[in-house]
């Protein structure tokens, strides 16, 4: 990687946790994924550590719109009668992480964060240029966002093991997709080693 993946500074950075809901999260959930349940704990020790270090938090809840993503209705049929509905236990983010008053909640419609919400605004607001990835899924939500970001010229940094998705075919898959060509994949032990 070039030189804007040297370091962090903590004060220009910001945790991004992708969609950690109940309709994800929990056993037997409407879009379960088994594998976010096991980066909860970890994740919550993560998040209190950023805030430790004066980095904002923000978390992502998907809420299901047909009207705003028609496409997904399609894609997800099982979203039709249920799941990710604004205003509902299913939507709220899992209990076992906690949101703090200096924490930003932003509610989404697409896959992609910065796509229709302010949180590009939020981010140059306050003077935000990096960003931590976490959360799931790691092939739809979180890749889509950390294309978003590098095409906003935010600098990547995505956490391999606060991440996850349906099976590891895709985590790893899409990860290497991240490296690549939109950011830096690395072990969230290993963010401590750029502050700056």
């Amino acid at each position: 990687m070039n030189k804007r993946f040297e370091k962090i500074n903590p004060k220009k950075t910001a945790l991004l946790v992708i969609d950690m809901q109940n309709d994800f999260v929990k056993k037997g959930a409407v879009i379960e994924v088994a594998n976010a349940r096991k980066i909860l704990k970890n994740l919550q020790k993560f998040a209190d550590e950023c805030r430790k270090k004066k980095m904002i938090v923000i978390f992502t809840k998907h809420i299901y719109d047909p009207k705003k993503n028609p496409v997904e209705a399609v894609l997800f049929p099982e979203l039709e009668k249920m799941g990710l509905r604004k205003n509902t236990y299913g939507a709220d983010v899992a209990s076992d992480l906690k949101i703090e008053k200096s924490d930003i909640v932003l509610e989404k419609n697409r896959y992609d964060a910065f796509y229709q919400t302010k949180l590009e605004s939020i981010l140059k607001k306050k003077s935000i240029t990096d960003l931590i990835i976490t959360g799931t899924m790691t092939n739809v939500c979180c890749e889509s966002t950390a294309r978003g970001a590098m095409m906003r010229d935010f600098n990547v940094w995505f956490c391999s093991d606060l991440t996850a998705t349906s099976n590891k075919e895709k985590h790893l898959c899409s990860l290497k997709t991240i490296a690549t060509h939109f950011g830096k994949v690395l072990k969230s032990s290993e963010i401590w080693k750029f502050l700056s």
